[in-house]
């Protein structure tokens, strides 16, 4: 399956993940969602999914090393997508709020990027990080700080390999309208496309470090 183009979306069971899947799904390429929850009823009937919990280091080797003994020869992207949000002072945070948010963010990115590389020597990583990552702001120290360690996670991998071995896109993404139509917010359908865009990139350049506000 030399030709095969294969995609992996994490966190692909509603918003933005859902866009992506179909965003791909629509264009060709092979589909696999994965996410903690059952399958979603409107994900397409042609893309696969994976439910595990992409925290678990174990779960995320077994699914690349499966995916590999499939598809040995595909071309494949990884979106990074997975993560969810908790806001909320000092003393409004509850302490297992902090651990729940390096683990869906942070720890989550970290072992399906491991779990790649110990299958495939190949492949386009584009990370769904968030502009929380680049700048402090108030009640937001557990999200933020698990977007700013994926951050460091991911720029530390960039000068570890060169993008023709892993080339890997950051996206720093303000407000995605994820639960509907927004006007102040970014079009899920319209990141997706961007996202799509970088995966098929057959040019002299590519992306690194990216941030994305919605026209307002």
């Amino acid at each position: 399956m030399a030709d095969k183009k294969l995609a992996i979306i994490t966190g692909a069971s509603r918003g933005l993940g859902l866009a992506l899947v179909q965003k791909f799904a629509a264009s060709g390429w092979q589909v696999v969602g994965t996410g903690r929850s059952e399958r979603p009823a409107d994900l397409p009937a042609e893309v696969a999914y994976k439910q595990f919990d992409a925290s678990n280091a174990a779960e995320c080797e077994a699914f690349w090393q499966q995916l590999k003994a499939d598809y040995p020869e595909a071309t494949v992207c990884l979106v990074n997508n997975a993560g969810s949000y908790v806001s909320g002072s000092l003393t409004e945070t509850k302490s297992e709020d902090y651990l729940q948010q390096m683990q869906s963010c942070y720890f989550s990115s970290v072992y399906m990027t491991r779990g790649l590389a110990l299958a495939f020597p190949q492949a386009r990583i584009v990370n769904i990080i968030s502009n929380s990552a680049l700048a402090a702001h108030k009640s937001n120290s557990a999200y933020g700080a698990a977007k700013a360690a994926q951050m460091h996670f991911f720029q530390s991998l960039q000068e570890e390999f060169a993008p023709k071995k892993y080339q890997i896109t950051n996206l720093y993404p303000s407000d995605i309208a994820t639960h509907g139509d927004n006007p102040e917010a970014i079009s899920a359908a319209d990141l997706a496309s961007f996202v799509y865009q970088q995966a098929e990139n057959t040019s002299t350049y590519y992306l690194r470090d990216v941030t994305v506000y919605p026209v307002v």
